[in-house]
């Protein structure tokens, strides 16, 4: 037959309407129609294509042949025959292929735990989160990915059958299919099983006798598994990682999550330790509207390398409690000096000494906040030093409690307010050491006791657009009541006593008066065909506190500000209560800021400052040298955002009496695009630190990338922290290993060594260095995410 202008035909059928498309229609008996040629059927959200369709209205049946395609909300499934009952839903087609609008996430092993919608647990290798967990995990109701710097990825995925059964609304069943995310010609990576349930309803899919194929060898099988579409949490074995230290050699981690309710949930672990044995973890996590929680557990019966048993605990609770009240606590304990050194590799959990032990109540609102504590630390030992080395643990005081209640208002033009606290400081008798940081030199006391302090002020603001002027007013009141040996003693780092004393209960009022005041200034201007708003902002800042003696006075929880930009306009330059300077003094600075009035982004920003004295210091700290002269350190900052993608950030110390720098903490950064960076870093402080600090991620083609990061101590000439490795990106999949080296404050250095398989999105195999990357190499980007934002080529899934 000749072919025919395109005819609709319409008929009404529950439950909604049908139309029926093609070249040519035929109608036999009222009841059946026949579409021929560009054939198509649509029913609600349900579109049906093909060469022939012919399609029964009493029995609503369904007969496509030829190039069937059927297309729905979730995807499209083809083949050459489709056959369905529509008022069911329910029908198959054979030797079908199909294409869906998203991705599976997250393959778990068998007991179908989905490890895209709680973190997976933290590498081996990795060590112990910033929260000290090994198991690294999100919020409860996160939907983001399991590993850490990695996100989901959105697009679509294919795969066939040798039949697709239609079992009712949103349900289909495959046999002997098989699912990628890699584009049509490119068959790198394949799920196959024997039999595939999919739930668009649930957006879940269940898998029977499944296996992972990559570059055509088997590397993952489970008889069972279920995952989704979406990122719901399931109960069942995650993936295991794995990977190798040179502390601790070959390790596993095999962790299974436990969904218990929406708003709770547990991993438990075993990780087997080549030369140590099998550590044991478990983390429980909880939320409601008021309050959440997470506690964390490793333990380890019997180190084979030391023959003693380890652990570590962390205990951690916030609630709130209503009207303004919260509560909770934060407890972690350590079996020993070596734990974190030893069974972790990242430097931010290898370099912890004092571990909190305490708890809080707090209570604000408009005008009033109180905040009440009590503080104990277990302090570690370093382990740097050599055995006949003095032992260098400084011991914070304990806090038990502190009680502190401020209020701020304004009372007409004025602006009152009230800082009270009340601690009381203990610690062990035995543990006598602080460490004051300065010319290496410690104080031995074993001092006790309480100090109350109350500090109201007022101060009256005066504000206009080109500037303004603050007075400030206030009295400060400190009372001491000491406890135990008053005695205390400086001695060095060798052993030597440089300076005796003793402390006594005492009480302290000084008057402190300021004066605050700034101007802005502006003006228009271009550089090259760029229009930009330059400012000129001068602020001069005065502090006027006479002299008492503090020397009598204990050091609980005060030492001496470094001066920065942060610092500079501070009345007091001492943290905590127990040091208060004599002032009278001027702090002049000057800011200069270039704002795009395009974009209205600041590129850049300029400060100098200087504090001139009008009497020299006479208050310090126990061993400190005091200053004598007339002025400060110039403190300089600049921050830069260039159009070459270049940023800078630095900041300057220089000594005009010494003609030296003091400080210097230089950073560039070089960033066109996802995938390309470049760090160069370079911190300074005179007599105590000098670094070096290169880092960058770039691609060297075909996908590869190369990673790397050098952190180097010019004082000490030894490496801090290195990393090197490479990516690879094929679009559907990613492979990357990284090898580490880490010096601690607690240990010698480590070794640690990556490698991760990641497959769309779907499974990561091996151990995951991506935390570890996106610490050390600021900027870096995964490469399964530059597919998708900067290197996406137009792909084909049809």
């Amino acid at each position: 037959m000749g072919s025919a202008p395109l005819q609709t035909v319409g008929v009404t059928s529950q439950p909604g309407e049908v139309v029926i498309e093609g070249d040519k229609l035929q109608m036999n008996l009222g009841r059946k129609m026949k579409a021929t040629g560009n054939a198509s059927l649509h029913q609600q959200s349900q579109d049906v294509y093909g060469d022939v369709i012919e399609y029964d209205e009493q029995n609503e049946a369904l007969h496509v042949l030829g190039n069937a395609r059927i297309e729905s909300g979730g995807g499209v499934v083809t083949g050459p025959e489709l056959r369905m009952q529509l008022d069911e839903n329910i029908g198959e087609m054979r030797d079908a292929s199909f294409k869906l609008n998203n991705q599976f996430t997250g393959l778990p092993l068998a007991g179908a735990a989905n490890l895209a919608t709680t973190k997976t647990f933290a590498d081996p290798n990795e060590g112990i989160t910033d929260n000290s967990s090994q198991i690294s995990s999100q919020n409860i109701d996160d939907k983001s990915t399991g590993s850490p710097g990695f996100q989901k990825r959105i697009g679509a995925s294919r795969g066939d059958a040798s039949a697709i059964f239609f079992e009712g609304q949103d349900k289909k069943r495959l046999t002997s299919a098989r699912y990628t995310t890699c584009e049509v010609g490119k068959d790198d990576w394949y799920i196959k099983a024997s039999e595939l349930e999919l739930d668009d309803y649930t957006k879940t899919a269940t898998a029977r006798n499944a296996r992972v194929e990559f570059l055509n060898t088997p590397i993952l099988y489970t008889p069972w598994i279920s995952f989704s579409f979406l990122n719901q949490r399931k109960t069942g074995l995650l993936a295991p990682t794995f990977g190798t230290t040179s502390r601790s050699g070959f390790e596993l981690l095999t962790p299974f999550y436990w969904n218990i309710a929406p708003n709770m949930d547990a991993t438990v672990a075993t990780r087997y330790l080549g030369t140590r044995g099998m550590q044991y973890q478990g983390e429980f996590r909880y939320m409601g509207e008021t309050y959440s929680g997470i506690d964390n557990v490793e333990y380890l019966p019997s180190d084979a390398s030391t023959g003693d048993t380890r652990y570590y605990a962390r205990l951690k609770h916030d609630q709130q409690l209503g009207n303004g009240w919260s509560a909770g606590y934060n407890v972690e304990k350590v079996s020993d000096d070596k734990y974190f050194s030893e069974l972790s590799t990242r430097i931010t959990v290898t370099s912890r000494v004092n571990l909190p032990q305490g708890g809080y109540i707090r209570y604000a609102d408009d005008v009033w906040k109180f905040d009440g504590i009590v503080q104990k630390y277990q302090t570690l030992e370093s382990t740097s030093t050599t055995s006949s080395s003095a032992s260098t643990r400084s011991y914070p005081y304990e806090r038990l409690p502190q009680l502190t209640l401020t209020g701020n208002d304004d009372i007409g033009p004025f602006n009152a307010n009230l800082y009270t606290q009340w601690s009381s400081f203990d610690r062990d008798s035995s543990k006598t050491r602080i460490n004051l940081a300065a010319d290496n030199q410690n104080l031995f006391t074993q001092v006790t006791g309480n100090r109350y302090t109350a500090y109201p002020s007022i101060s009256l603001p005066m504000a206009r657009p080109y500037g303004y002027i603050t007075p400030k007013l206030g009295v400060h009141y400190t009372s001491y009541s000491l406890n135990n040996n008053t005695d205390w003693r400086i001695e060095t780092d060798d052993g030597v006593t440089t300076q005796t004393g003793t402390f006594r209960s005492t009480n302290r009022t000084l008057p402190i008066a300021s004066l605050d005041s700034g101007l802005y200034f502006d003006r228009q201007t271009r550089i090259v065909n760029n229009s930009y708003t330059q400012t000129l902002e001068p602020r001069l800042y005065y502090v006027y506190i006479p002299y008492r003696d503090q020397s009598m006075i204990p050091v609980f929880d005060s030492a001496e500000a470094d001066l920065s930009m942060n610092t500079i306009f501070l009345e007091n330059q001492f943290t905590g209560g127990d040091r208060i300077n004599n002032a009278n003094q001027l702090t002049l600075a000057v800011t200069s800021r270039m704002i795009d009035n395009s974009t209205g982004e600041q590129r850049l920003a300029a400060t100098i400052g200087q504090r001139f004295y009008f009497a020299d210091q006479k208050v310090g700290i126990p061993g400190a040298n005091l200053r004598t002269g007339d002025s400060s350190d110039i403190v300089t900052a600049l921050t830069a955002k260039l159009l070459t993608k270049w940023s800078l950030d630095t900041a300057w110390q220089f000594n005009t009496d010494r003609s030296r720098t003091t400080k210097a903490n230089i950073g560039a950064r070089y960033n066109p695009e996802p995938g390309k960076v470049l760090n160069i870093g370079y911190r300074y402080t005179e007599e105590r630190l000098e670094q070096i600090n290169l880092s960058s991620q770039w691609p060297l083609g075909n996908g590869w990338y190369g990673l790397g990061r050098w952190n180097y101590s010019l004082r000490e000439d030894r490496p801090i922290e290195g990393l090197a490795g490479l990516e690879y990106n094929a679009g559907c999949w990613q492979a990357r290993t990284v090898l580490q080296r880490v010096s601690t404050a607690t240990a010698n250095a480590n070794y640690a060594f990556f490698i991760q398989l990641e497959l769309g999105g779907l499974a990561s195999i091996g151990s995951n260095p991506l935390t570890l990357l996106n610490r050390g190499i600021p900027g870096y980007t995964s490469t399964g995410l530059i597919s998708d934002t900067v290197q996406q080529q137009p792909s084909s899934y049809e």
